[in-house]
Protein backbone atom coordinates (compact mmCIF):
# COMPACT_ATOMS: atom_id res chain seq x y z
CA UNK A 1 0.00 0.00 0.00
CA UNK A 2 2.90 2.47 0.71
CA UNK A 3 4.30 1.68 -2.62
CA UNK A 4 0.93 2.50 -4.48
CA UNK A 5 0.92 5.77 -2.79
CA UNK A 6 4.35 6.59 -3.72
CA UNK A 7 3.71 5.92 -7.45
CA UNK A 8 0.58 8.30 -7.36
CA UNK A 9 2.52 11.35 -5.89
CA UNK A 10 4.59 10.49 -8.38
CA UNK A 11 2.18 10.56 -11.09
CA UNK A 12 0.63 13.59 -9.48
CA UNK A 13 3.81 15.74 -9.52
CA UNK A 14 4.65 14.68 -13.36
CA UNK A 15 4.46 17.61 -15.35
CA UNK A 16 2.88 15.82 -18.30
CA UNK A 17 -0.19 14.97 -16.54
CA UNK A 18 -0.61 18.49 -14.25
CA UNK A 19 -4.40 19.41 -15.24
CA UNK A 20 -6.32 20.24 -11.83
CA UNK A 21 -9.41 17.94 -12.72
CA UNK A 22 -6.62 14.76 -13.31
CA UNK A 23 -4.91 15.82 -10.11
CA UNK A 24 -8.18 16.17 -7.92
CA UNK A 25 -9.17 12.27 -9.32
CA UNK A 26 -5.67 11.45 -8.05
CA UNK A 27 -6.08 13.12 -4.98
CA UNK A 28 -9.09 11.71 -4.49
CA UNK A 29 -7.77 7.81 -5.14
CA UNK A 30 -4.97 8.52 -2.92
CA UNK A 31 -7.09 9.28 -0.14
CA UNK A 32 -9.00 6.45 -0.63
CA UNK A 33 -6.01 4.65 -0.34
CA UNK A 34 -4.25 5.67 2.89
CA UNK A 35 -7.82 5.63 4.31
CA UNK A 36 -8.51 1.73 4.38
CA UNK A 37 -4.93 1.33 5.48
CA UNK A 38 -5.31 3.00 8.72
CA UNK A 39 -8.69 1.09 9.41
CA UNK A 40 -6.89 -2.39 8.84
CA UNK A 41 -3.98 -1.18 10.96
CA UNK A 42 -6.49 -0.29 13.86
CA UNK A 43 -8.67 -3.41 13.25
CA UNK A 44 -5.17 -5.36 13.23
CA UNK A 45 -3.84 -3.59 16.74
CA UNK A 46 -7.15 -4.11 18.41
CA UNK A 47 -7.23 -7.68 17.35
CA UNK A 48 -3.31 -8.13 18.65
CA UNK A 49 -4.01 -5.93 21.68
CA UNK A 50 -7.12 -8.36 22.32
CA UNK A 51 -4.92 -11.61 21.75
CA UNK A 52 -2.60 -10.20 24.13
CA UNK A 53 -4.94 -9.37 26.79
CA UNK A 54 -6.67 -12.69 26.69
CA UNK A 55 -3.10 -14.19 27.14
CA UNK A 56 -2.49 -11.62 30.27
CA UNK A 57 -5.29 -13.14 31.52
CA UNK A 58 -4.66 -16.65 31.69
CA UNK A 59 -6.59 -17.74 28.55
CA UNK A 60 -6.53 -21.52 27.06
CA UNK A 61 -3.33 -23.46 28.84
CA UNK A 62 -0.95 -25.50 26.88
CA UNK A 63 -1.16 -29.55 27.12
CA UNK A 64 1.23 -30.89 30.01
CA UNK A 65 3.61 -33.53 29.27
CA UNK A 66 2.01 -36.81 30.83
CA UNK A 67 5.88 -37.73 31.50
CA UNK A 68 6.81 -35.16 33.69
CA UNK A 69 4.13 -36.23 35.98
CA UNK A 70 4.99 -37.15 39.41
CA UNK A 71 4.04 -40.32 40.88
CA UNK A 72 3.47 -42.50 37.38
CA UNK A 73 5.78 -45.13 38.87
CA UNK A 74 3.02 -46.16 41.92
CA UNK A 75 1.32 -47.91 39.02
CA UNK A 76 3.48 -50.38 38.05
CA UNK A 77 2.95 -54.04 39.79
CA UNK A 78 5.17 -57.00 39.02
CA UNK A 79 5.39 -60.95 39.38
CA UNK A 80 8.01 -63.31 39.40
CA UNK A 81 8.72 -66.32 37.53
CA UNK A 82 12.80 -67.47 38.45
CA UNK A 83 13.98 -70.57 38.56
CA UNK A 84 17.03 -72.79 38.85
CA UNK A 85 18.55 -73.32 42.50
CA UNK A 86 22.32 -74.77 40.91
CA UNK A 87 24.50 -73.99 37.38
CA UNK A 88 24.94 -77.55 36.13
CA UNK A 89 27.11 -78.60 33.05
CA UNK A 90 25.31 -80.08 30.47
CA UNK A 91 26.31 -83.86 30.86
CA UNK A 92 27.44 -86.26 32.98
CA UNK A 93 30.98 -85.38 32.81
CA UNK A 94 31.16 -81.54 33.36
CA UNK A 95 29.68 -82.44 37.23
CA UNK A 96 32.20 -81.92 39.98
CA UNK A 97 31.00 -84.33 43.00
CA UNK A 98 32.09 -82.48 45.97
CA UNK A 99 33.76 -83.76 49.02
CA UNK A 100 32.02 -84.24 51.87
CA UNK A 101 31.76 -80.89 54.18
CA UNK A 102 32.81 -83.00 57.36
CA UNK A 103 35.87 -84.10 55.40
CA UNK A 104 36.89 -80.87 53.88
CA UNK A 105 38.73 -78.12 55.90
CA UNK A 106 39.37 -74.48 54.67
CA UNK A 107 43.01 -72.53 55.03
CA UNK A 108 43.28 -73.57 58.43
CA UNK A 109 46.58 -71.73 59.38
CA UNK A 110 45.93 -68.49 57.66
CA UNK A 111 42.05 -67.88 56.40
CA UNK A 112 43.15 -66.98 53.44
CA UNK A 113 40.80 -67.64 50.17
CA UNK A 114 41.92 -68.58 46.74
CA UNK A 115 41.04 -66.28 44.05
CA UNK A 116 40.39 -69.48 41.57
CA UNK A 117 38.85 -72.72 42.07
CA UNK A 118 42.09 -74.20 39.98
CA UNK A 119 44.67 -72.23 41.82
CA UNK A 120 45.62 -73.74 45.66
CA UNK A 121 47.37 -76.53 47.58
CA UNK A 122 45.66 -80.03 48.98
CA UNK A 123 46.77 -81.19 52.44
CA UNK A 124 46.49 -83.95 54.50
CA UNK A 125 46.36 -83.77 58.19
CA UNK A 126 48.68 -86.57 59.60
CA UNK A 127 48.56 -87.39 63.37
CA UNK A 128 51.22 -89.25 65.78
CA UNK A 129 50.33 -92.83 65.85
CA UNK A 130 49.99 -94.08 69.19
CA UNK A 131 53.38 -95.81 70.73
CA UNK A 132 54.93 -92.61 69.06
CA UNK A 133 58.04 -91.89 71.39
CA UNK A 134 59.69 -89.27 70.22
CA UNK A 135 59.31 -87.35 67.63
CA UNK A 136 62.73 -85.38 65.71
CA UNK A 137 61.56 -84.64 62.19
CA UNK A 138 58.57 -84.09 59.79
CA UNK A 139 59.59 -87.52 58.03
CA UNK A 140 58.96 -89.14 61.19
CA UNK A 141 55.30 -88.02 60.62
CA UNK A 142 55.04 -88.79 57.43
CA UNK A 143 56.85 -92.13 57.56
CA UNK A 144 54.88 -93.42 60.82
CA UNK A 145 51.78 -91.04 61.74
CA UNK A 146 48.12 -91.50 60.64
CA UNK A 147 46.47 -89.81 58.21
CA UNK A 148 42.94 -88.40 58.66
CA UNK A 149 40.24 -88.82 56.49
CA UNK A 150 39.67 -85.11 56.34
CA UNK A 151 41.53 -82.96 53.02
CA UNK A 152 42.72 -79.85 53.91
CA UNK A 153 42.65 -77.07 50.75
CA UNK A 154 45.06 -74.40 51.13
CA UNK A 155 45.45 -70.46 49.13
CA UNK A 156 48.94 -70.51 49.56
CA UNK A 157 51.83 -71.25 52.18
CA UNK A 158 52.06 -67.97 53.63
CA UNK A 159 51.75 -68.31 57.20
CA UNK A 160 53.83 -65.72 59.80
CA UNK A 161 54.55 -66.54 62.80
CA UNK A 162 51.74 -66.49 65.14
CA UNK A 163 49.90 -68.06 67.67
CA UNK A 164 47.82 -71.41 66.89
CA UNK A 165 44.77 -71.85 69.12
CA UNK A 166 41.85 -71.79 66.97
CA UNK A 167 43.01 -75.52 65.85
CA UNK A 168 41.27 -77.84 62.83
CA UNK A 169 37.05 -76.57 62.02
CA UNK A 170 35.77 -79.27 58.67
CA UNK A 171 33.03 -77.10 56.52
CA UNK A 172 30.37 -78.44 58.64
CA UNK A 173 31.75 -76.65 61.93
CA UNK A 174 32.84 -79.52 63.57
CA UNK A 175 36.59 -79.21 65.78
CA UNK A 176 38.83 -81.86 64.44
CA UNK A 177 39.91 -83.58 67.84
CA UNK A 178 43.23 -85.65 68.51
CA UNK A 179 43.55 -89.41 69.93
CA UNK A 180 42.99 -88.21 73.43
CA UNK A 181 39.84 -86.32 72.58
CA UNK A 182 41.29 -82.47 72.54
CA UNK A 183 41.87 -79.62 70.06
CA UNK A 184 43.86 -80.08 67.62
CA UNK A 185 46.51 -77.23 68.18
CA UNK A 186 49.93 -79.05 68.50
CA UNK A 187 51.97 -82.19 67.79
CA UNK A 188 50.61 -82.61 63.79
CA UNK A 189 52.13 -82.70 60.33
CA UNK A 190 50.88 -81.39 56.86
CA UNK A 191 51.57 -82.65 53.85
CA UNK A 192 50.71 -80.32 51.01
CA UNK A 193 50.45 -80.94 47.28
CA UNK A 194 50.52 -78.64 44.28
CA UNK A 195 52.01 -78.06 41.25
CA UNK A 196 54.05 -74.93 40.97
CA UNK A 197 54.14 -72.66 37.72
CA UNK A 198 54.94 -68.92 36.70
CA UNK A 199 52.31 -66.43 37.07
CA UNK A 200 51.53 -63.76 33.90
CA UNK A 201 54.14 -61.27 35.32
CA UNK A 202 56.65 -63.68 36.58
CA UNK A 203 59.89 -63.92 34.46
CA UNK A 204 61.23 -67.17 32.83
CA UNK A 205 64.50 -68.42 34.70
CA UNK A 206 65.80 -69.88 37.92
CA UNK A 207 64.23 -69.83 41.12
CA UNK A 208 66.26 -70.94 44.55
CA UNK A 209 63.32 -71.22 47.31
CA UNK A 210 63.83 -70.76 50.90
CA UNK A 211 61.11 -71.92 53.93
CA UNK A 212 60.49 -70.16 57.22
CA UNK A 213 59.15 -72.47 59.28
CA UNK A 214 58.35 -73.29 62.90
CA UNK A 215 58.98 -76.32 63.42
CA UNK A 216 60.52 -78.21 60.69
CA UNK A 217 59.50 -78.37 57.01
CA UNK A 218 60.98 -79.60 53.71
CA UNK A 219 60.12 -79.15 50.18
CA UNK A 220 60.37 -81.52 47.19
CA UNK A 221 59.73 -81.11 43.17
CA UNK A 222 59.03 -83.51 40.29
CA UNK A 223 61.24 -83.56 37.81
CA UNK A 224 60.50 -86.44 35.40
CA UNK A 225 59.60 -89.27 37.62
CA UNK A 226 61.88 -88.40 40.55
CA UNK A 227 61.98 -86.13 43.44
CA UNK A 228 64.17 -83.75 44.49
CA UNK A 229 64.77 -82.47 47.65
CA UNK A 230 64.81 -78.20 47.16
CA UNK A 231 64.89 -77.27 51.03
CA UNK A 232 65.65 -78.97 54.17
CA UNK A 233 64.42 -76.98 57.35
CA UNK A 234 63.51 -79.93 59.28
CA UNK A 235 63.75 -80.46 62.92
CA UNK A 236 62.75 -78.98 66.56
CA UNK A 237 62.69 -74.71 66.34
CA UNK A 238 61.28 -71.65 66.46
CA UNK A 239 60.79 -69.97 63.15
CA UNK A 240 64.16 -70.44 60.93
CA UNK A 241 64.86 -69.54 57.35
CA UNK A 242 66.16 -72.75 55.81
CA UNK A 243 67.17 -71.83 52.29
CA UNK A 244 67.75 -74.07 48.92
CA UNK A 245 70.40 -76.34 47.96
CA UNK A 246 68.42 -76.90 45.09
CA UNK A 247 66.94 -74.61 41.80
CA UNK A 248 64.29 -75.06 39.35
CA UNK A 249 64.65 -73.62 35.76
CA UNK A 250 61.05 -72.42 35.11
CA UNK A 251 59.48 -71.01 32.02
CA UNK A 252 55.95 -70.03 31.44
CA UNK A 253 54.94 -73.61 29.89
CA UNK A 254 56.54 -75.09 33.53
CA UNK A 255 54.06 -76.92 35.73
CA UNK A 256 56.00 -78.64 38.48
CA UNK A 257 54.88 -81.14 40.79
CA UNK A 258 55.62 -79.96 44.63
CA UNK A 259 55.52 -81.58 47.96
CA UNK A 260 55.47 -79.90 50.99
CA UNK A 261 55.64 -81.40 54.42
CA UNK A 262 55.26 -79.52 57.54
CA UNK A 263 54.72 -80.12 61.17
CA UNK A 264 54.08 -78.47 64.17
CA UNK A 265 55.41 -79.59 67.61
CA UNK A 266 54.16 -78.74 71.10
CA UNK A 267 52.13 -75.17 71.23
CA UNK A 268 51.27 -72.61 70.56
CA UNK A 269 53.53 -71.19 67.60
CA UNK A 270 53.32 -71.89 64.16
CA UNK A 271 54.76 -70.77 61.16
CA UNK A 272 55.42 -71.86 57.60
CA UNK A 273 55.97 -69.38 54.12
CA UNK A 274 57.27 -70.52 51.25
CA UNK A 275 59.53 -67.81 49.34
CA UNK A 276 61.35 -68.04 46.17
CA UNK A 277 64.06 -65.69 44.34
CA UNK A 278 64.16 -65.07 40.65
CA UNK A 279 67.56 -65.21 39.08
CA UNK A 280 68.42 -64.22 35.25
CA UNK A 281 71.44 -66.87 35.46
CA UNK A 282 73.65 -69.01 37.17
CA UNK A 283 75.86 -66.37 38.05
CA UNK A 284 73.66 -64.37 40.49
CA UNK A 285 72.63 -67.93 41.37
CA UNK A 286 75.90 -68.14 43.45
CA UNK A 287 76.11 -64.59 44.81
CA UNK A 288 76.13 -64.59 48.82
CA UNK A 289 73.71 -61.44 48.29
CA UNK A 290 69.90 -62.24 49.73
CA UNK A 291 71.29 -65.15 51.84
CA UNK A 292 72.84 -63.85 55.10
CA UNK A 293 69.71 -64.89 57.00
CA UNK A 294 69.65 -68.32 55.90
CA UNK A 295 69.74 -70.06 59.11
CA UNK A 296 68.48 -67.57 61.38
CA UNK A 297 65.71 -68.35 63.73
CA UNK A 298 63.81 -66.35 66.66
CA UNK A 299 60.10 -65.99 66.57
CA UNK A 300 60.98 -62.25 66.13
CA UNK A 301 63.19 -62.41 64.11
CA UNK A 302 60.99 -61.96 60.51
CA UNK A 303 57.86 -61.66 61.85
CA UNK A 304 56.68 -60.00 64.97
CA UNK A 305 55.34 -62.89 67.80
CA UNK A 306 52.79 -60.26 68.92
CA UNK A 307 51.09 -58.92 65.60
CA UNK A 308 52.88 -60.69 62.69
CA UNK A 309 54.15 -57.82 61.06
CA UNK A 310 57.13 -57.97 59.09
CA UNK A 311 59.73 -56.84 60.78
CA UNK A 312 63.51 -55.16 59.31
CA UNK A 313 64.33 -58.70 58.79
CA UNK A 314 61.68 -59.59 56.46
CA UNK A 315 62.28 -56.11 54.45
CA UNK A 316 65.49 -56.89 53.95
CA UNK A 317 64.81 -60.07 52.32
CA UNK A 318 62.01 -58.60 50.03
CA UNK A 319 64.56 -55.61 49.19
CA UNK A 320 67.25 -58.43 48.04
CA UNK A 321 65.26 -59.99 45.84
CA UNK A 322 62.67 -62.36 48.21
CA UNK A 323 58.92 -62.86 47.71
CA UNK A 324 56.24 -64.90 48.94
CA UNK A 325 55.00 -67.60 46.57
CA UNK A 326 51.49 -65.99 45.72
CA UNK A 327 48.54 -67.85 45.15
CA UNK A 328 48.26 -67.55 41.16
CA UNK A 329 51.55 -70.18 41.11
CA UNK A 330 49.72 -72.93 43.12
CA UNK A 331 47.42 -75.44 40.52
CA UNK A 332 45.35 -77.63 41.90
CA UNK A 333 46.93 -81.21 41.40
CA UNK A 334 44.94 -84.01 40.26
CA UNK A 335 42.05 -81.78 38.11
CA UNK A 336 40.54 -81.33 41.71
CA UNK A 337 38.74 -77.76 42.29
CA UNK A 338 39.52 -75.80 45.78
CA UNK A 339 36.09 -75.63 47.55
CA UNK A 340 36.88 -72.98 49.31
CA UNK A 341 36.71 -70.66 47.18
CA UNK A 342 34.16 -68.37 47.90
CA UNK A 343 32.66 -67.74 44.56
CA UNK A 344 31.35 -64.23 43.96
CA UNK A 345 28.04 -63.20 43.02
CA UNK A 346 27.37 -61.73 39.82
CA UNK A 347 24.41 -61.39 37.17
CA UNK A 348 24.90 -61.94 33.69
CA UNK A 349 22.20 -61.63 30.64
CA UNK A 350 20.25 -58.85 31.79
CA UNK A 351 18.08 -57.75 29.17
CA UNK A 352 13.92 -57.14 28.53
CA UNK A 353 12.78 -59.71 26.58
CA UNK A 354 9.51 -58.31 25.52
CA UNK A 355 8.13 -54.62 26.00
CA UNK A 356 4.44 -53.58 24.62
CA UNK A 357 2.94 -51.27 26.81
CA UNK A 358 1.34 -51.20 29.39
CA UNK A 359 3.75 -54.65 30.05
CA UNK A 360 7.23 -56.19 30.05
CA UNK A 361 9.25 -58.74 31.28
CA UNK A 362 12.73 -58.59 32.18
CA UNK A 363 15.35 -61.53 32.60
CA UNK A 364 18.78 -62.28 34.12
CA UNK A 365 20.66 -65.03 35.49
CA UNK A 366 22.96 -65.27 38.22
CA UNK A 367 26.18 -67.80 39.06
CA UNK A 368 24.73 -68.69 42.40
CA UNK A 369 21.02 -69.09 43.56
CA UNK A 370 20.06 -65.50 44.60
CA UNK A 371 16.92 -63.26 45.37
CA UNK A 372 15.38 -60.84 42.63
CA UNK A 373 14.21 -57.33 42.87
CA UNK A 374 14.34 -54.42 40.24
CA UNK A 375 15.16 -50.71 40.55
CA UNK A 376 13.20 -48.48 38.43
CA UNK A 377 13.77 -44.85 37.22
CA UNK A 378 11.40 -42.56 35.88
CA UNK A 379 14.07 -40.86 32.97
CA UNK A 380 12.02 -37.84 32.69
CA UNK A 381 11.51 -37.05 36.78
CA UNK A 382 14.05 -38.88 38.37
CA UNK A 383 11.90 -40.60 40.90
CA UNK A 384 12.72 -44.22 41.51
CA UNK A 385 10.99 -47.37 43.11
CA UNK A 386 12.43 -50.44 43.99
CA UNK A 387 9.99 -53.63 42.45
CA UNK A 388 8.74 -55.68 45.83
CA UNK A 389 11.61 -57.93 47.05
CA UNK A 390 11.42 -62.25 45.72
CA UNK A 391 13.11 -64.15 48.58
CA UNK A 392 13.01 -66.93 46.13
CA UNK A 393 16.52 -67.97 45.81
CA UNK A 394 17.06 -68.63 42.10
CA UNK A 395 20.22 -68.76 39.51
CA UNK A 396 17.52 -67.68 36.31
CA UNK A 397 14.94 -64.72 37.54
CA UNK A 398 12.40 -63.13 35.58
CA UNK A 399 10.16 -60.71 36.63
CA UNK A 400 7.17 -59.24 34.64
CA UNK A 401 6.18 -55.74 35.22
CA UNK A 402 2.74 -53.76 34.18
CA UNK A 403 1.35 -50.77 34.72
CA UNK A 404 4.06 -48.93 32.17
CA UNK A 405 2.85 -45.52 30.24
CA UNK A 406 3.35 -45.36 26.50
CA UNK A 407 6.25 -43.23 25.50
CA UNK A 408 7.62 -42.78 28.56
CA UNK A 409 11.54 -44.00 29.43
CA UNK A 410 11.70 -46.59 32.28
CA UNK A 411 15.99 -46.92 32.93
CA UNK A 412 15.54 -50.60 34.88
CA UNK A 413 18.58 -52.19 37.04
CA UNK A 414 18.61 -55.80 38.53
CA UNK A 415 19.69 -56.90 42.12
CA UNK A 416 20.33 -59.88 43.71
CA UNK A 417 21.02 -61.33 46.80
CA UNK A 418 22.59 -64.64 47.91
CA UNK A 419 22.55 -66.46 50.96
CA UNK A 420 25.97 -64.85 52.76
CA UNK A 421 24.05 -61.18 51.99
CA UNK A 422 26.28 -60.40 49.63
CA UNK A 423 24.72 -57.89 46.80
CA UNK A 424 24.98 -57.37 42.78
CA UNK A 425 23.66 -54.52 40.85
CA UNK A 426 23.46 -54.84 37.03
CA UNK A 427 24.18 -52.37 34.42
CA UNK A 428 21.29 -49.84 33.90
CA UNK A 429 18.79 -51.00 30.10
CA UNK A 430 16.20 -48.37 29.25
CA UNK A 431 13.30 -49.93 27.61
CA UNK A 432 10.29 -47.83 26.07
CA UNK A 433 6.99 -48.90 26.02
Amino acid sequence: MKTAAILLVTFMYSSAFASSSLLDKLGSILNSLLGNQAKQSSTNSSSNASSNSQNNKGGPSQQVDVRYQLGLLKKISCKYNGYGTNVTGPNLSSIDFPESPANTVCDPLSGSVSEQPSNGLIGKLILLSSGTDKVTSVMDYYNNGTRLDQKLYFADVNVPTRLFTEGFKNLAGEQLLDANGNKLVENFAIEYNSILKLGENDPEGIYEFALLSDDGARLFAKEGEAWKELVNNDGKHATRMGCSYNSLTLSKSSEVPIKLLYYQGPRYHVANVLMWRYHKNAKTLKSAAGRSLCGVSGNGIFYSSKSSKDTPAMKLLEATGWQVVANANYKMPEEKKNPCVEEQLAISNFTATSVSAPTATLAWTTNVASSSQLRITNFFTGEQILTPLSADLVTNHEVQIDGLIRGLYYVIEAISVDTKGNSVTSQQITITP
